[in-house]
């Protein structure tokens, strides 16, 4: 259990899977002798959501909620946001290209690396399209029910919409991205023949294994706490509009 008084290098020389999620922080390595805290309230930084995070990624058993469930849902979407800009701009960059050097050097035939690329296109393009779901449609809706939440009296249009739309809705197209690339895992390592770069084969199936574990972290922390906020906030609405 990482703590806010220890040293942040040692937690990252000690857990360097929390790599990927530092970006999202805005936090670099470099940390010198400073403390979790210290180093969160100098990238202001809200130290206790970081410990949630940092915790529930290192624990395959954590049940985000209880911990989660104190922050505002700004923090929250701010976060969300962070990992979508993460998984865009490093993680699927960062597997495509070694999927192509993989590919380029590889004894495949047309046939085979077309099959190969073509998945992974078409998992790319889903996944995009995912992200702008919920990036123009799901968190804006979050913010702004957040927002009304918090206003004496609730913009009548606001809550004509609620009475037609529910977070539930976004909870059935919410599917789980990572199948797919467990599909392309399971492709590669029965259906295609060996290839020549074991080392280079490894680190695409490495990549691969480290993006699905993280898309799962995402998906219950978006599952398992902000959904069920947010639908939490639309009932206390829609009742509190009700009464009136």
């Amino acid at each position: 259990m990482i703590t806010r008084e220890r040293l942040m290098y040692r937690v990252i020389l000690e857990n360097l899977q929390l790599l990927p999620i530092l970006p999202r922080f805005n936090l670099k390595p470099g940390f010198g002798e400073l403390s979790v805290d210290e180093v969160c309230q100098a990238h202001e930084v809200n130290t206790d959501f970081f410990l949630e995070i940092a915790n529930a990624y290192l624990d395959e058993l954590y049940i985000p909620g209880e911990g989660l469930s104190l922050f505002s849902l700004d923090t929250m979407v701010n976060y969300i946001t962070s990992t979508h800009t993460y998984y865009t701009d490093i993680a699927l960059p960062t597997v495509e290209e070694k999927i192509h050097r993989l590919m380029e050097g590889s004894k495949l035939s047309e046939k085979e690396i077309h099959l190969v690329t073509n998945f992974f296109n078409d998992y790319k393009k889903d996944f995009m399209a995912h992200i702008t779901q919920e990036e123009e449609h799901i968190l804006p809706y979050v913010l702004e029910l957040e927002r009304q939440s918090g206003l004496e009296k609730p913009d009548p249009g606001f809550i004509q919409k609620l009475q037609s739309y529910s977070i539930s809705e976004f909870e059935k197209e919410h599917d789980r991205l990572e199948i797919s690339l467990k599909h392309l895992s399971e492709l590669i390592i029965k259906y295609l023949p060996p290839f020549d770069d074991l080392h280079l084969c490894h680190e695409v199936l490495n990549e691969l294994a480290g993006l699905m574990k993280d898309l799962v972290d995402h998906a219950d922390v978006e599952d398992k706490v902000l959904i069920p906020r947010v639908a939490e906030l639309e009932v206390s609405l829609l009742n509190s509009a009700n009464s009136v």
